[in-house]
């Protein structure tokens, strides 16, 4: 089944981010960012199949043939204030239903008709991972500058900003308030330039699919807004995981368990010799403590091995909340006396 997903984000230094490390991750690369002067190493992350950066068609000298440690740090040089908006980020995901051999045709062309012609510099790595069904999920990062390029090497222009005024035909709400609306509607940062970008995503990734003789298509609509009366799926992302991760604890906290109770009856048999050694007593009846203590060490051995069926009136009162033998404390250094 073919799903529409396109995830727009803005990576923001109040948020404690940086350009180099994001692009850094995406693209499995070990780049060194200036700004923070420090190394960000992905290089071990693998899962990339593909990356390349684009350029506009006017790009000057300097920025041709950059390579992405250059781009993102000259793009962090630009941005002087400690809450800079230093790049936006696109997810999107590309229908299975498209044959790998044109997935990255496919995003090339649409990143560069919605976002490269603007002006801006795109750096896209085409990623593929096992999703929660067990099948491929092909999907695209792109990283886009907040600022045109400029002439003089390493610099970028003023940002693409719009404000809000009132709509120029008249809309009001209902109670009487203006609707407001962009003033630029070319704006990089306006919500309805972005929701033609969706649009325009839904369209192309659409004829790509006829082309590939599926009958799937992608909508980017609600479930509200198509009338269906469904409930949305949430995606697990990292809770479909916990489940295993879940089973695994909680074998780690009962081995954790056994060690406890086989170290504290450690600590009870060395108190229990030392103090057979050093005690007063005759041999026979050293002996005889030893032999005590020794069955009781073989009782709970026998609880903690698998025991046989029996019925609830068999195990008694040593059973415990759940029907399991409760463990009993070690006798105290007295063994028993």
């Amino acid at each position: 089944m073919a799903l529409f997903s396109m995830r727009v984000q803005v990576i923001k230094r109040s948020a404690g981010r940086s350009a180099v490390a994001a692009a850094a991750y995406r693209a499995c690369e070990k780049l060194y960012d200036e700004r923070q002067d420090m190394t960000h190493d992905y290089s071990r992350k693998g899962g990339v199949e593909h990356k390349e950066i684009l350029l506009p068609d006017n790009a000057p000298a300097w920025v041709q043939g950059i390579d992405r440690e250059t781009l993102w740090n000259a793009v962090e040089a630009n941005e002087l204030r400690k809450d800079s908006q230093t790049a936006r980020e696109l997810r999107i995901m590309i229908p299975r239903e498209v044959p790998p051999a044109e997935r990255i045709t496919l995003v090339r062309d649409y990143v560069r008709a919605n976002f490269v012609d603007k002006g801006m510099v795109a750096d896209v790595c085409w990623h593929n991972k096992i999703a929660s069904d067990g099948q491929e999920q092909p999907h695209a990062h792109v990283m886009l500058t907040m600022r045109p390029l400029a002439a003089t090497a390493g610099d970028f222009g003023p940002k693409v900003r719009h404000d809000w005024v009132p709509d120029p035909a008249g809309r009001t709400h209902a109670d009487g308030r203006p609707v407001m609306v962009a003033s630029n509607a070319q704006s990089w940062n306006c919500p309805d330039y972005y929701e033609r970008t969706r649009e325009a995503w839904e369209n192309i990734a659409n004829a790509a699919l006829e082309k590939a003789g599926s009958a799937e298509r992608i909508d980017r609509r609600s479930l509200l807004e198509r009338g269906l009366s469904r409930l949305p799926e949430p995606a697990l992302r990292l809770a479909f995981y916990l489940k295993d991760l879940y089973g695994v604890m909680k074998e780690r906290f009962g081995h954790y368990q056994v060690a406890r109770h086989y170290r504290a009856v450690e600590q009870r048999a060395k108190a229990a010799f030392d103090k057979v050694g050093t005690a007063p007593v005759g041999a026979a009846n050293a002996a005889n403590t030893q032999d005590r203590f020794f069955g009781w060490f073989d009782r709970q051995l026998e609880r903690l091995s698998p025991a046989d069926p029996v019925s609830s009136q068999e195990r008694g009162h040593d059973q415990g909340e759940h029907g399991l033998a409760s463990p009993r404390s070690p006798p105290p250094p007295e063994l028993e006396r």
